[in-house]
């Protein structure tokens, strides 16, 4: 029955480790810390007496490459307490672990070479009833994914616009479960993301969109791939850096053609507005589609009353007639035209709308009225003129540009017209004179008031009845002009002219001219006996000088032949010798007015004169107006120009003018311009890129500064710029900028010196700033790197002190703790550790990810386990990306190994030293000046010794039970037996070895242990352990063993 039992507990064992695993398992045992080693979770149920158990691996053959086995049940020390305590135990097997780890190294320390394995777990009773579970398939692939990223040239990275809509990303690889690649902004922001699955990576084509489709902004991007395959090996770093998307965004547009004014009353003028239209469509080899486009007339609240759209074929002009969609008529009111349109790479281009125009129907209004229905202009001092006032109804949508006012005779024939500007006088005072400055005949007149606003919508008001009575007047006398300057040099306004008018019947045969001051006072006088048809005064005093500026009037006195006398004044008339000043300035002639914010807008100072008319016409390079204003009286002192032409529409870039005008009445003209004015809409961007993501200025030669490239879409016309480096915090720690040099070069080499001229390190951006003398600004950022010169910074721990790994359950297993903290990312690390005599014992590496945690079973790459009692020195070392390497060495200290061989127990210890050909453990003795005096071995060597004994001490103790076989043992050169049993090669051999073996019984007896227990043999040379031949390794043959026999 108990058999039966203790089989299906061994059965139980196998049946619940075959059920902790059952898929194919995938392991990469290449210290890379991820999928190292194939852990297999036992779970036991019925933990009866096992007696031993065993993990085995083997190759695609059937060959046994790997067992791991039990730890070996070895006795403890027997004291009073344990003796009873052990008394009424139950028998128990040997430990079973919750899981057991294999490496992937073989019974022969090399590491498993790629290809499928296969596992399985063997378990026996004490009645030697054995099991086996079935074999699990684990895959031992130490091959990282491939991958092969073709780099583009620095040309090739600039892409988005014109024949380079797309980035060409170019790659190849090994066939994975799942490639991932992304592409990201100069923050480290994911912004596209692209994977492959059960595929090698493809090639394939970036267009500048997100994940959504939707085009991105410009600027520097990068592009990063990558796989783990289901070993969780990494593929190798593949990146392309430096990526410029300059988007092609093509440019909608649209403008008023003509006035932005319109009335559709169907009077033929100005009944529709037109609008050039630009929605570009992309090249038929582009990838780039027009999808759809509309143009949308919305109202001052955004409404839609008009729709214009279609998919295809835009056009380049669109005519509105003021009809809604409905067909209805729209209101009176401001309107734009809105332009949208959608491409095939996502790109919808900003909402781009007209300048507002006016829908008006209303024609200008205006009332009048007259002074008196008659009026005779005779001199004498009443009712000489005519006066109109004038009321002129503000503009209720559309200006008008010109007022006119007509005087028309009973026949309908003009004979004064007065052309008022845009700015009708309140009122207007007519002489009587026509149009030649000759009296109007008596009769019956209209006076008409006329306008077209911009819109086209006409007024005219008129006084349908002025009656001139000039029947009780004998004389007259006209002025004509009512200003003059004598000192002009428009000839026509140098002087006046006096025109006398004689009632016909009337003889002259006497007549004086006077013209008088404002003072009164005569200035000059002109008398005869024949009146002529006119007289001119040239402004001239009658003692030659010229008169001054001010207001005067001419009278005329006359007498006939039949003694009659009359006389008559003109109206008051004026010298004006000063011309209309104008001064200019502007504090730039250089702008761009495209709505950032920066020089939008060209400021002009003006200080004038007050005048009846200002104005400025803007002027393009063919001196064609593109624009003018007008003012009465003074100009403002802060004159804008925005950059648009009269309908709002904005200027084509180039070189303008502005010419400030005036005349007056006296024919004075004054002018000023500012000239070499200069529109430039022209986009100003930049792109900033650094050549490394990291670097270090320590002097080894290697990434030892960092290249910054300044690419500006515009070259010219950079009035200021500066390049720092900056923190995340946004402190600057070194500086470029126009101060140094003038023109902003295209590459700044950075030696990651601050502005103290000692090296910083951490995390930078590099930032550029620009400032055109057009007021643009720029201020972008390069992508993130590292300056740093502080190479890793490593630690390793190892646990247990005392590290024994002859599988006694004890400190078998040594835990080895790397770490290694960088601000880049690690190249490689290795960790080695050697013999006793320096040479290479046991190694692992690794690239960029540290094995943080390694346990190691004390075996070396040839399967050798370790000496007892030796200190096995350890060297681990890291190299960075950016070639700095640090090491750290330490030693791992061995305690003493009790290996089981058949069923002995057996200690090896090579680490006993002796005196040269004694057996004992004498030290030397070293004079004042360093001369050995008495041979021997030193004073730490002497004190190993009796730590490494006092501990074989302990453990002999804890074996009560078993007698101690003390045997020496001994390094033969010759290998001969001469050299064991004569003198001839130095002591013999096989009597050293034995007064050795017995000198460590006699201390062992010292150190607590029974003498009854121990014996002392000598072996000689004659069981070596290692060749005599092999020189690196011979050192092993000496040694002192200890057999344990039960």
């Amino acid at each position: 029955m108990k058999k039966s039992l203790v089989t299906l507990a061994a059965l139980a064992l196998v049946s619940a480790f075959a059920f902790a695993e059952k898929g194919t398992v995938y392991i990469s045992p290449n210290n890379d810390g991820k999928q190292d080693v194939l852990d297999v979770p036992v779970k036991i149920k019925d933990r009866r007496y096992v007696k031993d158990w065993s993990l085995i691996i083997e190759n695609e053959k059937g060959q046994v490459v790997r067992t791991i086995g039990n730890k070996e049940k070895r006795e403890t020390r027997i004291t009073f307490k344990t003796f009873w305590k052990a008394l009424f135990t139950p028998k128990s097997g040997v430990t079973i672990p919750s899981s057991i780890m294999w490496n992937g190294v073989m019974d022969d320390g090399e590491v498993a070479p790629d290809g499928n394995y296969f596992y399985y777990m063997t378990a026996t009773d004490d009645n030697g009833n054995s099991a086996t579970t079935k074999k699990l398939a684990v895959v031992v692939d130490n091959t990282p994914p491939e991958i092969d990223l073709t780099q583009p040239s620095n040309n090739e990275k600039i892409f988005g616009e014109g024949a380079k809509p797309v980035l060409a990303v170019k790659q190849t690889g090994s066939e994975e479960d799942e490639w991932n690649a992304v592409f990201a902004d100069s923050t480290g922001k994911v912004v596209r993301s692209y994977k492959w699955t059960t595929s090698a990576p493809l090639s394939f084509e970036w267009n500048g969109a997100d994940d959504k489709g939707a085009p991105l902004p410009d600027g520097v991007y990068s592009y990063k791939i990558s796989a783990t395959d289901r070993a969780g090996n990494v593929s190798a770093p593949a990146a392309i850096s430096n990526i410029i998307y300059s988007a092609d965004k093509p440019a909608t547009n649209i403008s008023i053609a003509g006035s932005k004014f319109f009335s559709p009353n169907g009077n033929g003028i100005n009944d529709t507005i037109s609008f050039n239209v630009k929605i570009p469509v992309p090249d038929a080899k582009s990838v780039n589609k027009l999808n759809e486009w509309a143009v949308k007339i919305t109202d001052a609240k955004g409404n839609t009353v008009k729709t214009f759209a279609g998919k295809s074929n835009p056009p380049d002009r669109i005519t509105f007639d003021g009809k809604t969609d409905s067909g209805s008529d729209a209101p009176e009111g401001l309107y734009q035209a809105v332009v949208t349109a959608k491409y095939s790479n996502g790109f919808e281009p900003d909402v781009v709308k007209s300048p507002e125009f006016t829908l008006d129907k209303t024609p200008p209004v205006a009332k009048i009225k007259q002074s008196s229905p008659t009026f005779s202009p005779d001199g004498d001092g009443n009712l000489d003129t005519m006066v109109i006032t004038q009321d002129i109804a503000a503009d209720s949508g559309s200006p008008v540009e010109n007022w006119t006012g007509k005087i028309i005779d009973s026949e309908g024939k003009t004979i004064r017209e007065f052309d008022f500007g845009a700015f009708a006088p309140d009122t207007v005072v007519w002489d009587g004179l026509d149009s030649s400055s000759s009296l109007a005949a008596d009769g019956k007149y209209k006076y008409v008031l006329s306008a077209t606003d911009l819109a086209g919508n006409s007024s005219e008001t008129l006084i349908n009845e002025i009656t001139l009575d000039t029947s009780k007047t004998e004389l007259l006398l006209a002025v004509a002009p009512t200003a003059f300057n004598p000192a002009g040099a428009d000839k026509s306004k140098s002087s006046v002219k006096l025109t006398p008018v004689v009632k016909a019947g009337s003889s002259i045969n006497e007549y004086t001219v006077e013209i008088k001051n404002a003072s009164g006072e005569t200035v000059w006088t002109q008398s005869g006996s024949s009146l002529p048809a006119s007289i001119t005064w040239n402004g001239l005093a009658s003692s030659g000088s010229r008169c001054d500026d001010g207001k005067y009037v001419a009278s005329l006195a006359t007498k006939s032949t039949n003694g009659s006398e009359a006389k008559t004044s003109t109206q008051a008339f004026i010298i004006d010798t000063v011309a209309p000043s104008v001064k200019l300035s502007s504090p730039y002639t250089l702008f761009s007015p495209d709505g950032d914010g920066k020089k939008d807008i060209l400021k002009i100072a003006a200080e004038t004169s007050s005048e009846e008319k200002w104005t400025a016409n803007i002027l393009d390079s063919k001196n064609e107006v593109v624009r003018s204003y007008t003012w009465q009286g003074k100009v403002p002192s802060s004159v804008e120009w925005n950059g648009t032409d009269a309908s709002g529409n904005k200027v084509a870039d180039g070189t303008y003018k502005i010419v400030f005008a005036s005349e007056d009445a006296a024919g004075n003209k004054g002018s000023a311009e500012i000239a070499n004015i200069t529109v430039d809409n022209r986009e100003a961007k930049a792109y900033l890129t650094v050549e490394h993501d990291a670097f270090s200025p320590n002097g080894d030669g290697f990434l030892e500064t960092q290249k910054l490239s300044l690419r500006p879409s515009l070259k010219d016309g950079v009035e200021s710029w500066s390049v720092s480096i900056v923190t995340p915090e946004g402190k600057t720690v070194k500086s470029w900028s126009d101060k140094d040099q003038k023109d902003m070069p295209a590459e700044i080499t950075w030696d990651g010196l601050g502005s103290d001229g000692k090296v910083v390190e951490g995390a930078f951006v590099a930032n550029l700033k620009m400032t055109y003398a057009k007021g643009n600004e720029v201020d972008v950022n390069s992508s993130l790197f590292i300056c740093s010169v502080t190479p890793p910074q490593l630690t390793v721990k190892t646990a247990p002190q005392y590290f024994s790994p002859d599988n006694d359950g004890e400190n078998d297993d040594l835990y080895i703790q790397l770490k290694g903290n960088d601000v880049v990312p690690l190249k490689s690390w290795s960790f080695q550790i050697k013999d006793p005599n320096n040479k290479p014992f046991w190694s692992t590496s690794g690239k960029s990810s540290i094995t943080e945690r390694i346990i190691w079973d004390g075996r070396g790459k040839n399967g050798e386990l370790v000496q007892s009692a030796m200190d096995y020195p350890y060297t681990f070392t890291v190299t960075d990306t950016l070639g700095m390497t640090s090491t750290v060495e330490g030693k791992i200290e061995i305690d003493i190994l009790v290996i089981r061989v058949g069923d002995v127990l057996k200690m090896a210890v090579p680490s006993i030293i002796f005196r040269q050909d004694a057996a004992d453990f004498g030290v030397q003795v070293v004079d004042g000046n360093g001369k050995v005096t008495k041979p021997g071995i030193t004073e730490a060597q002497a004190k190993n010794n009796e730590r490494i004994l006092k501990r074989i001490a302990q453990i002999l103790n804890k074996f009560k039970n078993y007698t101690v076989t003390v045997e020496g043992h001994a390094n033969s050169v010759t290998g001969t037996e001469e050299e064991e049993t004569t003198n001839k090669h130095g002591l013999a051999l096989e009597p050293l070895s034995k007064e050795r073996a017995e000198f460590v019984r006699e201390k062992l007896k010292k150190y607590g242990v029974d003498g009854g227990r121990l014996s002392a043999v000598g072996r000689g040379g004659r069981q070596p352990v290692a060749a005599r031949g092999d020189k690196d390794n011979a050192w092993k043959n000496r040694r002192v063993e200890f057999i344990l026999k039960k």
